[in-house]
């Protein structure tokens, strides 16, 4: 099963689109709505979440997490103590990739490998200071 997590201002073409793709293959996807019942997206289209974020189960049958991004979704999903407890589920007794560009998604991570043009800068990371612009990576 893989949760898709919508909240309020989510960019609609990163959520939907890879639902759609997803479904197509013939995967389990649920959409997940964050804080409301009707998700409304970054450019005020209404979405209809197949479950609200008090109905998400957690167990071993969650194998992937989508967050989308947009504003404020975004920071509503960082936010979210129910995205939080959903991704620490999914990242027990497993190896996880996470696809991200802001470093503060990951900073939790065992291990962070840094790609650009698709070579590895990076296999090892350590963080200075907190936030996005006052981190730094060496």
């Amino acid at each position: 099963m893989i949760y898709v997590f919508l909240a309020p201002g989510f960019e609609e073409i990163e959520a939907l689109a890879v639902v759609d793709v997803l479904r197509r293959a013939e995967l389990d996807v649920i959409t997940v709505g964050v804080g409301e019942d009707f998700v409304i997206g970054s450019h005020g289209i209404p979405v209809a979440a197949d479950i609200y974020e008090r109905d998400l189960i957690l167990d071993e049958k969650v194998e992937a997490i989508v967050l989308p991004g947009g504003m404020p979704g975004t920071l509503d999903l960082e936010k979210s103590s129910v995205v939080q407890k959903a991704i620490d589920n999914l990242m027990q007794d497993r190896t996880v990739f996470v696809i991200a560009h802001r470093l503060s998604t990951v900073v939790n991570a065992d291990k962070i490998i840094v790609l650009k043009n698709g070579k590895i800068l990076e296999m090892e990371v350590k963080f200075l200071g907190s936030g996005p612009e006052k981190t730094s990576v060496y």
